[in-house]
């Protein structure tokens, strides 16, 4: 699962890549709570996308791949040469005027849209009318998520709230202007700056920083 964002103009922090790049030395890593370990790539500021002074914090999470949903499967296993998914199964076509199926099984049965009246013999009414009582019930009801946003985290999110508020904000500079939103981006490997690369699995999270206090408060996509 990837994100790509086009920022715009953007400046890397002096304070910060002094320290990455000091002579001879190797980047260190961060050790995060799920076991994790990040490495620090870059940081830039911006005031692009009308969210004020924004700071863009890059790291490298060289084993991001297996910590997220993986994006292929049986759905993609189709061969473009001999015309079979993984499973040997050729592509059906049907003829919209006709309504001749091509590449079914020859045991099919065709389908006419119609019901068959002997599976309507012996059914339960009485069920079937509760059930649609019941159904009718939660419509008046309907059960929401106790937390919606919840669907919108990354699968590394808690880690990557750890960082905002226990790597980036103390290196926030006082009394240096002061950024009103963070922007942290995780990548499975080194990318230039607004880079595509769609080999590459890149997450990024934002957090708003608070003019009156040093918090992280995460903003939903």
């Amino acid at each position: 699962m990837s994100r790509l964002a086009v920022f715009g103009l953007a400046l890397s922090c002096p304070a910060l890549a002094a320290g990455a790049m000091a002579a001879g030395a190797e980047p260190a890593g961060i050790r995060l709570p799920s076991g994790a370990t990040v490495f620090w790539q870059e940081t830039r500021h911006d005031n692009s996308g009308g969210q004020g002074l924004t700071y863009r914090f890059r790291f490298v999470m060289p084993d991001l791949a297996s910590r997220v949903p993986a994006t292929s499967g049986p759905a993609s296993d189709f061969d473009a040469g001999t015309g079979e998914d993984a499973a040997g199964r050729a592509p059906i076509d049907i003829d919209t005027e006709t309504g001749a199926v091509a590449g079914a099984p020859a045991d099919a049965a065709p389908d006419d849209g119609l019901i068959d009246p002997a599976l309507l013999d012996d059914q339960p009414v009485e069920a079937d009318a509760a059930a649609e009582e019941a159904a009718d019930a939660l419509v008046e009801v309907p059960v929401l998520p106790a937390a919606p946003d919840v669907l919108a985290q990354d699968p590394v999110h808690d880690d990557i709230v750890w960082l905002c508020e226990h790597w980036i904000l103390p290196r926030i500079a006082s009394p240096a202007p002061r950024p009103s939103q963070i922007v942290i981006s995780l990548a499975d490997r080194e990318l230039p700056f607004g880079a595509y690369d769609p080999e590459a699995i890149q997450l990024f999270e934002a957090f708003r920083l608070p003019p009156d206090r040093d918090a992280c408060e995460w903003e939903p996509w």
